[in-house]
């Protein structure tokens, strides 16, 4: 189907309805341009509790635009028969009423275009995984669009799709939360506890998560982990009507990787690995290297042909990024690491670990997994920051911890502090198991200041 095809069949269904904008950040302001641009003169409403978007020029020139702002803006949805939901709102207390839809960006782009889709989810590694894929694709296919949860929009490039694009779509579980269409390719790479504060618990997240493949057809892939514990207890609950392919690195799938013949191994293959040539570190990434490669695999491309690609791409910022070495000490940013299972994952990956900085935001995760793997592992000097920094120092120090234990509220104090005692030939890292917004507006920001203080003592 064509793109004006498309577009006129998105077009003739927003026309019908009531239509209300849930949330007005980054993925709000995209559907409010792009429903006006397609429909001039339909009547829009916009519902968010910032106050101030009521005061914008362009939007108070919108002669059919109503704004229910404030603290009560959820109460005025009930009115509109369409809810188009941004993925940082909550409804876990709101009450649909009968013959209310409520969908979003997500499901809107999907409805459409689905079929040109290849979606990524999972706790950890989406943004990796799915830059990964865009980046071998684009020498298979004339246009590959990078969207989503990753900073980009979907409806932003609706316009630019034709029938020879390839779109690689990561998804959050907010962002698949309201949708009831899917992606012709769905890579789940795992499940781990995050977002409990927006979830009333950790299995309506994950449920959240399995919608990805909910709405699958028997003519599409859904590309699992083969050992995760979580999936693998999940997926017995799910109905899942696609053609189920398995990664793993401990036993046989449809790719596995075997460490004895430094290798990737298919029912047909055996396709060498030259792990020198790979910038990505840690097992991690090698799974989701083969999740990359089942995707091409699904698209016919030849997996000896993507891992050749493979090898050119470079790792992304803030995920076990190297960021300097300073008087023989190797630093490490791996500020995106807000769970225990990506500090673990960062410690397997990094040679040398010597100091680690870890803390932030609580929200109710638990640290036990962390705090037994440190117990194990060789011991270390640790920085503890915000609030997971009190509770990590209390369980360790519980449990009679043998590394020395920081504390400190101050976050440049403590990177300072690493500088000082991290040893030549040796690695600091930050991978703080925690969210960074006690202190700081992302992991973005975070990391970056984390860059800033190590360079600047160069």
């Amino acid at each position: 189907m064509n793109k004006t095809i498309n577009i006129n069949l998105m077009r003739d269904f927003l026309a019908q309805h009531r239509i209300v904008i849930l949330g007005f950040g980054r993925e709000g302001r995209s559907s409010y341009y792009f429903i006006r641009k397609l429909l001039p003169a339909i009547n829009l409403a916009i519902a968010d509790a910032n106050t101030a978007i009521g005061q914008e020029v362009d939007l108070n020139e919108d002669n059919h635009l109503i704004f229910h702002l404030g603290n009560t803006y959820l109460d005025e949805i009930e009115h509109y028969d369409l809810v188009i939901k941004s993925p940082g709102i909550s409804l876990m207390h709101y009450k649909k009423i009968t013959g209310q839809q409520i969908t979003s960006q997500t499901d809107l782009f999907l409805k459409y275009f689905g079929s040109q889709c290849v979606g990524i989810t999972g706790t950890k590694g989406k943004s990796t995984t799915a830059s990964l894929i865009q980046h071998i694709l684009k020498s298979f296919y004339k246009q590959v669009l990078l969207i989503g949860n990753i900073g980009v929009p979907a409806l932003d490039v609706a316009s630019d799709i034709d029938e020879n694009t390839m779109v690689v779509f990561e998804l959050s579980s907010h962002q698949l939360e309201y949708i009831n269409h899917a992606p012709h390719i769905a890579v789940l790479l795992n499940l781990y506890q995050e977002h409990l504060d927006h979830y009333k618990d950790y299995k309506s997240y994950r449920w959240a998560k399995w919608n990805i493949a909910k709405y699958q057809l028997p003519q599409d892939y859904l590309i699992l982990p083969a050992e995760e514990a979580q999936v693998s207890t999940d997926i017995g609950s799910h109905h899942i009507r696609s053609r189920i392919l398995n990664f793993s690195m401990e036993q046989k799938a449809d790719i596995q990787f075997d460490f004895m013949k430094n290798a990737f191994i298919t029912s047909n293959a055996v396709i060498p690995f030259d792990k020198d040539r790979f910038s990505l570190l840690g097992q991690h990434n090698i799974n989701n290297l083969m999740a990359a490669l089942l995707v091409c695999n699904s698209l016919k491309i030849p997996m000896e042909l993507a891992l050749q690609q493979a090898y050119g791409f470079s790792a992304l910022a803030h995920r076990l990024e190297l960021v300097a070495e300073v008087d023989g000490a190797v630093f490490y940013n791996d500020s995106i690491a807000t769970i225990p299972e990506a500090t673990i994952k960062a410690l397997e990956s990094v040679p040398s670990v010597q100091t680690l900085i870890l803390g932030g935001f609580d929200r109710g995760i638990d640290y036990t997994l962390l705090v037994n793997f440190l117990l194990q592992y060789s011991p270390l000097t640790i920085l503890l920051l915000g609030e997971v920094g009190l509770r990590l120092h209390k369980m360790l120090k519980e449990k009679s911890y043998s590394g020395q234990l920081l504390y400190y509220d101050d976050f440049d104090s403590a990177i300072a502090k690493a500088m000082q005692l991290t040893k030549p030939a040796k690695a600091c890292l930050l991978s703080p198991a925690a969210a960074s917004y006690d202190k700081f507006k992302n992991f973005e920001e975070r990391g970056e200041r984390f860059k800033t203080i190590i360079r600047a003592g160069e």
